[in-house]
């Protein structure tokens, strides 16, 4: 499947009703980059509590993979259309907020506020597929 992140602006004539909340969900979860918090959670498991630059090297490594992954999920060669800097942002930041909130290195460096990252979790992630609805030249 070519550019499975893909966000592609559904124009008023395309959308039949009820549909609305069907696409802010589509967004929603193309924008969450699960995939790398996963591979960022199974090998934070690995590292020892004490390795707080450890921790924080991984994080930065899936950070690239986050950046990596969504520039090729968001690029369509076949339809030759280029990847989509705006969701790539946002996943990047939404996989830094999701790091914070499961600690990580901000825990080991003791910069980890739970309820912030929680918060921030639920803004970011949320909030940002209301007013992003895709590229309008797709």
């Amino acid at each position: 499947m070519a550019a499975p992140f893909r966000i592609e602006h559904k124009y008023a004539s395309k959308v039949r009703e009820g549909e609305g909340f069907r696409d802010y969900l589509e967004r929603l979860i193309k924008m969450i980059p699960g995939e790398v918090v996963g591979l960022y959670l199974i090998g934070s498991g690995l590292i020892p509590q004490t390795q707080a630059t450890g921790s924080a090297i991984w994080a930065g490594i899936c950070l690239i993979l986050v950046i990596v992954v969504r520039i090729y999920g968001t690029a369509d060669p076949e339809e030759e259309k280029p990847s989509q800097p705006f969701p790539v942002f946002v996943s990047a930041v939404a996989f830094v907020i999701w790091v914070y909130t499961l600690g990580g290195p901000f825990d080991k460096f003791g910069l980890h506020v739970p309820y912030i990252g929680s918060l921030a979790v639920l803004l970011w992630s949320f909030v940002i597929p209301i007013f992003y609805k895709g590229d309008t030249r797709s």
